[in-house]
């Protein structure tokens, strides 16, 4: 049990620091060539989690227990992969919806569901563990003095 906790913090850890690849292995050749038949998602921002976990809260993705509970949520499961492809404010606001219905129409089930699940995982794990450490590094920051030269030294 504990070393599939590590493998999962893993993964959670890769996806936060480095981003991820998913190959479309049944992609058309036209796809293949133009090498379209690859999903990546980047390291993740603090909005896109923040909105991915909005997602799963909002519609209760996080208690998918069957494929056919996957496949009733899968248009909310393609948004949800969509804003972490995405991965910025502006273009989560204005092509998430867009991407969703492509994803939906063009990637197999089953990747779509490997995506998923490993973003559910890593939403699990992570706790915002990134995001409140950058924020207690700005609030940090925003509260000390600023260094404004010399000190006195009473020399």
């Amino acid at each position: 049990m504990a070393s599939t906790n590590n493998v999962r913090l893993a993964a959670a850890n890769m996806l936060l620091d480095r981003g991820v690849r998913y190959t479309i292995s049944d992609a058309p050749l036209f796809w293949r060539l133009l090498r379209l038949n690859k999903i990546e998602i980047s390291p993740l921002k603090a909005g896109a989690i923040i909105e991915i976990s909005r997602i799963i809260d909002e519609d209760k993705l996080d208690k998918i227990e069957t494929i056919d509970e996957a496949k009733r949520k899968l248009d909310r499961i393609a948004l949800l992969i969509a804003v972490a492809v995405l991965n910025n404010r502006i273009k989560i606001k204005y092509l998430s919806v867009y991407l969703s219905k492509v994803l939906l129409w063009k990637v197999p089930l089953n990747i779509l569901l490997t995506i998923f699940y490993h973003i559910i995982q890593v939403n699990h794990l992570t706790d915002f563990t990134n995001i409140t450490r950058y924020f207690a590094i700005q609030a940090r920051m925003m509260m000390n003095p600023k260094d404004m030269g010399q000190q006195e030294a009473g020399s």
